[in-house]
């Protein structure tokens, strides 16, 4: 499956009550700092809408966001443009985008040891209907990469994996493993497996 238009989002553990606009001089700072691998541009505020998807940066390549679609917190990646490599490699890259986030979020001094999150549990999902409608044939589809994705971070553990079923969703499965694990131990053991940075992807294709 040619899918390129994917989100992950990693659940809070501990943050949820904190008022989304906290948020807001936080990824503003990212942005001059050039925190993470995409080219940060904008800080979008939708903290108005009910479980909606709050606090929006806005990205080049992609968005991040504090996401409270279906009434649970989280941060989200989801990809707009082209991603290198197969479909596994394109999961993985997302989910490292993800997890860096994820883990300098934790480490904020504006919020210290108020942020958490599940590294057990995560939501992937595809924002393209077309080449993803919501059914078990494109759960089948995506069944081996998903499998890559999920050994990788969550080794010999065991998991669950639970599709989001109503057929006016998007596609969407969540995995969550009985072995509780922090967002650094998971990027870590991407790392391991050579996943690369975006950085290095684009000195790559442009030496």
């Amino acid at each position: 499956m040619d899918l390129h238009r994917i989100g992950i989002k990693c659940f809070f553990r501990e943050g949820a009550a904190i008022p989304l606009p906290q948020f807001i001089p936080i990824l503003h700072r990212w942005i001059q700092a050039a925190a993470l691998d995409d080219l940060l541009i904008d800080v979008a505020d939708y903290s108005h809408v009910h479980a909606g998807p709050g606090i929006l940066l806005v990205a080049h390549e992609g968005n991040y966001g504090i996401d409270e679609t279906s009434g649970r917190r989280g941060l989200v990646y989801y990809s707009k443009r082209s991603v290198d490599g197969d479909l596994a490699t394109r999961l993985q890259t997302l989910c490292k985008k993800l997890l860096k986030a994820c883990a300098l979020l934790e480490q904020e001094p504006e919020l210290p040891g108020r942020v958490q999150f599940r590294g057990n549990e995560l939501q992937i999902f595809a924002n393209d209907r077309l080449m993803a409608p919501n059914s078990q044939e494109t759960l089948a589809a995506l069944a081996p990469a998903l499998g890559r994705l999920l050994a990788a971070l969550y080794l010999d553990n065991e998991y669950s994996l639970y599709r989001e079923t109503d057929p006016q969703e998007r596609f969407a499965v969540t995995a969550k493993s009985s072995t509780p694990v922090t967002v650094k131990a998971l990027l870590q053991r991407l790392k391991a497996r050579g996943v690369p940075d975006a950085e290095a992807i684009t000195a790559a294709k442009h030496p």
